[in-house]
């Protein structure tokens, strides 16, 4: 019953971490078993979530510095979702932000893409985040804070090439 409620979370956020879909169901199976033997050193059943998922970064962090995986920008970019709406144009505005957004992602380190991974990907909040990485509560707010900087510079910057791209093919014209 676990298994079906999580599974799918588990690896899209291992997937997310790592980049690389074999690795992600890696890691599921791992966090799953250890869950599994370890299910009675949880205390309070009602931290189960955030126990689980403080397992499963544990685990992924700990195969990730094993393999020395990177996310490669194109998984990532496979990844984004589509839209459903009928409006063409809105939809393909959406999947270039998400695109955007998701090689920004990419580019940071990886304590800062690990925040912004359970706060909008896996809805947890700062603090059940604290509890998953072993960190302070200021220290994932500053996480967050920096990652939000940097995808924000990220996609000022793009826009402001597309801008002198827009104005030079306009002069040659």
């Amino acid at each position: 019953v676990l298994y079906e409620k999580y599974s799918t979370r588990i690896i899209r956020s291992a997937y997310l971490l790592t980049g690389d879909y074999q690795l992600s169901e890696d890691i599921m199976q791992e966090t799953f078993v250890k869950c599994f033997l370890h299910c009675r050193e949880l205390k309070d059943n009602s931290r189960f979530e955030v126990w689980l998922m403080q397992i499963m970064h544990r685990t992924a962090w700990k195969l990730i510095s094993r393999r020395k995986a990177e996310v490669p920008e194109e998984e990532i970019e496979n990844q984004t979702e589509k839209s459903e709406e009928n409006d063409c144009f809105s939809s393909a505005l959406r999947d270039e932000q998400s695109t955007r957004i998701n090689a920004a992602m990419a580019k940071m380190c990886g304590k800062y893409r690990e925040v912004l991974i359970l706060y909008y990907y896996d809805e947890l909040s700062v603090r059940e985040i604290a509890r998953a990485t072993g960190c302070f509560e200021g220290t994932v707010k500053s996480r967050l804070y920096k990652a939000r900087t940097l995808i924000r510079s990220q996609l000022q910057s793009h826009e402001e090439k597309e801008v002198m791209f827009h104005a030079g093919s306009e002069n040659i014209g």
